[in-house]
């Protein structure tokens, strides 16, 4: 008996709240304090509150209206479930500040369930607003296309700007379809400890006026992919204290972009017994595992180096981007690594490209080539029965596959 009083004094409790809600306004308790604001970042009634409460789902539309009858929208549409809300309005629309004068405030609700529409009006005066927003001035992007992939060749964007006033400023690159990039932060802070960096959000930073600096990678020197290829345009908006915004862009074309990708997929050494002057032979096979092209520079396969020289004695030279096999060994006093070094296969198996004047190869996706060369023991080696290995090096990145078949020569003498 007890718990069926309980339950019916539970349900009409229930229908007493239901009842208390349906007679309640759809809109209810709106304040705006102060009614007069001075939006110039002083501290000083620089934002006005907008309190209001909702009795039942409905669509909200917080706006201002000018002498002239322009509306300016603040809120739009927006879904609200019932509640009490608050929302700080410091006079700029869309990062422009309204003009000095009294507008009327509007906040209205569509109900959900019917489509019943209830509005509360007051008046808002704008007063001494700052009106001036910070500006970007000289935006250049240069150059307006590039290839983020790691061959040290056009793998780079300098996105410069002059700062007229103190801003947060947000760079990014944006695509047809609205998708955000973020290019970064400027060369000034690069080092900077995380927690000194005035991070105001994942792509916004507060920056004192003067010559900005960007150096955009797409992202691929941290290893991430950049974005896809296809036309951009780079975007970017400064934002003072009083909410004013200015914005600027400029085109950009992404091609060939990605994280090069090759692997060492076969080593072998031989003969394992070398006598003074004889010739150690290698051949490695090295595929492009990845999804963009691999540039690579000689010597070419074939070459025989004196154990004494290196590929700076040949006449080849470190290339940043430029992958390359090598082979290493064992009490190595050359000062560097993997000093003999072979180009990716022969001119006949790599697509050649004219860039800037500059005759460059390249190994293609999927492509899979066969190196060889040999290393003439003409003096004693530094160690007894020293090992000797195979390397893929990714020049001025990192080396690729380290240590590869490490095998033990004897040299006889």
């Amino acid at each position: 008996m007890k718990s069926r009083l309980y339950l019916i004094g539970m349900v009409v409790g229930l229908l007493l709240v239901a009842v208390g809600c349906m007679n309640r306004p759809l809109l209810y308790g709106v304040e705006v304090v102060p009614q007069v604001i001075s939006p110039n970042a002083d501290g000083v009634d620089d934002v006005t509150q907008i309190k209001y409460s909702i009795s039942r789902p409905s669509h909200l539309d917080i706006y201002f209206v000018d002498s002239q009858g322009e509306k300016y929208y603040f809120r739009q549409g927006n879904r609200r479930s019932p509640g009490e809300y608050q929302v700080y309005f410091g006079g700029t629309i869309e990062g422009c500040m309204l003009a000095n004068g009294v507008y009327t405030y509007v906040v209205e609700v569509t109900e959900d369930s019917t489509g019943v529409t209830e509005r509360v009006e007051g008046e808002l005066t704008i007063s001494g607003a700052d009106a001036s927003p910070p500006e970007l001035l000289d935006f250049t992007v240069f150059p307006d296309s590039f290839t983020p992939n790691r061959d040290g060749i056009g793998d780079r964007v300098a996105i410069n700007f002059r700062l007229t006033e103190r801003a947060e400023v947000e760079v990014y690159l944006l695509d047809a379809e609205g998708h955000r990039y973020p290019v970064g932060v400027p060369k000034s802070m690069w080092g900077v400890e995380e927690e000194s960096t005035p991070l105001i959000g994942p792509h916004r930073v507060e920056l004192e006026p003067g010559i900005i600096e960007y150096d955009y990678d797409g992202g691929i020197d941290r290893g991430t992919p950049p974005p896809p290829n296809g036309r951009y345009s780079v975007v970017a908006v400064a934002t003072d204290v009083a909410g004013n915004s200015f914005r600027v862009e400029a085109p950009l074309m992404v091609e060939e972009g990605g994280i090069p990708l090759a692997e060492v997929k076969f080593v072998e050494f031989w003969p394992t017994i070398v006598p003074l002057g004889g010739t150690l032979h290698f051949r490695a096979i090295v595929e492009n595992v990845g999804a963009v092209p691999i540039r690579t520079e000689g010597p070419p396969p074939e070459t025989t180096y004196l154990a004494t020289q290196n590929f700076n004695t040949l006449g080849y030279y470190e290339s940043d981007g430029s992958f390359r096999v090598g082979v290493d060994f064992e009490g190595n006093s050359f000062g560097r690594r993997y000093p003999y070094r072979w180009q990716l296969g022969t001119e006949a198996e790599l697509e050649a490209r004219i860039i800037d004047g500059q005759r460059h190869l390249y190994l293609l996706p999927g492509q899979q080539v066969t190196v060889t060369g040999g290393i003439i023991i003409d003096e004693p080696p530094p160690r007894t029965g020293p090992h000797f290995w195979v390397g893929l090096i990714h020049e001025g990145v990192r080396i690729v596959n380290d240590y590869q078949h490490p095998t033990q020569i004897s040299i006889g003498f």
